[in-house]
Order: structure tokens, then sequence, then C-alpha cells
């Protein structure tokens, strides 16, 4: 897929920059993210704790839900984080 003025950049925000919320809630169904290495499907649910993003590989046949307050601790990690956790074996 060529790149294009409309796609989001994967950077940070400018200061002050504002995200627009969706409309919807977000609530349109599952969303699957999937390349030649992995396919994962990612969708909002309901728990009796609140609202959670729940990751489901079906590849692995696993699961996990966040909440908020993960999400927003994955938001600020730096990318040698994300590199170190794709170098881990699974299940080791």
């Amino acid at each position: 897929m060529e790149s294009s003025e409309t796609e989001p950049a994967a950077e940070n925000p400018e200061p002050g920059e504002t995200f627009e919320m969706p409309r919807d809630g977000g609530n349109e169904g599952p969303i699957v993210v999937a390349n030649e290495f992995a396919d994962v499907v990612v969708r909002k649910v309901m728990t009796r704790n609140g609202v959670r993003l729940e990751l489901w590989s079906p590849r692995r046949g696993t699961c996990i839900r966040f909440d908020a307050v993960a999400l927003d601790v994955l938001s600020y990690q730096e990318p040698e984080f994300i590199t170190d956790l794709l170098s881990r074996t699974p299940g080791a």
C-alpha cells in the first residue's frame, strides 16, 4: 500500500493537538490486524468492571483484555520496550 497524506502518522501528536472520538462510540465490530507473521482480532467488550479492549490471537489461541490504565501505560512506552517484547519466546 502506498503512503498517502490521509493515512494517520505513527507519531506522537503535536502539543495541543486533539483527536476526534468516533461518534458511534467505536462499536462497529471487531477490527482484524494481520500480516504474514500474525493476525489479531481487536474488539471493545463490556465487563462487570467496565470497558476493556480485547486482543485475540487466533493463531496462538490466546486472548487478553486491557483497561484504560493499561492502554495508557502502553501509549508512553519507548519503541525499545516493544522490541524487547518481540524478542521473547511466547510461552517460555
